[in-house]
């Protein structure tokens, strides 16, 4: 799809309208207002009927021309009318951009978890302070989600140990060996965990465990599979 006006270059396929555009030495701002349909509330899914009020907030977006990019998104504050409802009034998010407690857009957030997923925390962050994202160690790990865990254990298991925190928290990861796929990961590294793990997930013919004897023993506790070591 080509670009058909201004709105296209930064807000492709967005119900936003385009005001203005303001650049500093370090920001790029590009002043929006929301123009879609009425919002629902976030807690009943009514349709919003009356205005309460208009909110201003501003996203991080993803850098345009070298510059950082600021969106500042004029929205509506609604209110919901259902009296069984606890909510009494509510703000229009925009969809494929905006999403509640959220101070960047959707867009810039699924490239600085692609960045988490790729690099992790620390790495993340200098490759973000490079390409002009504001993103720092911690906030690029929030954006990490846990894989769903499948309900039958791989066929080869491999378990190894990894800390939290060295020296003083350890837990255990679950890797199908034959893909090469995390499974899951364990809060700790006692064979009790492992073992209750393994009763809940049925199905490792083959388990490859690390160099920890109590994680060995768990699998002998928790399944018939064979135990080999490394």
């Amino acid at each position: 799809m080509g670009v058909c006006s201004v709105e296209d270059v930064p807000f492709p396929g967005i119900a936003v309208r385009l005001e203005g555009v303001t650049a500093t030495e370090e920001v790029l701002f590009a002043d929006a207002v929301a123009c879609g349909p009425p919002g629902r509330c976030p807690s009943c899914g009514r349709k919003a009927a009356r205005v309460h009020s208009t909110y201003r907030r501003t996203l991080a977006e993803q850098p345009l021309g070298g510059s950082k990019l600021a969106v500042r998104l004029r929205v509506l504050r609604f209110f919901c009318d259902r009296r069984s409802c606890g909510r009494t009034t509510f703000v229009e998010q925009v969809d494929r951009l905006t999403e509640r407690h959220r101070r960047s857009s959707l867009g810039l957030k699924e490239v600085l978890r692609a960045v988490a997923v790729e690099l992790g925390g620390r790495a993340g962050a200098r490759l973000c302070r490079k390409l002009h994202l504001a993103a720092g160690r911690t906030p690029l790990l929030e954006l990490l989600e846990a894989p769903p865990v499948p309900e039958r254990a791989p066929r080869v298991l491999g378990v190894d140990e990894f800390a939290f925190r060295r020296g003083r928290r350890y837990g255990t990861i679950l890797v199908d060996v034959e893909t090469g796929r995390v499974v899951d990961v364990l809060p700790d590294r006692t064979s009790e965990t492992f073992a209750a793990w393994l009763t809940a997930h049925p199905g490792a013919e083959d388990h490859l465990p690390g160099q920890g004897l109590g994680l060995h023993q768990g699998g002998q506790a928790g399944g018939p599979g064979r135990h080999r070591r490394r």
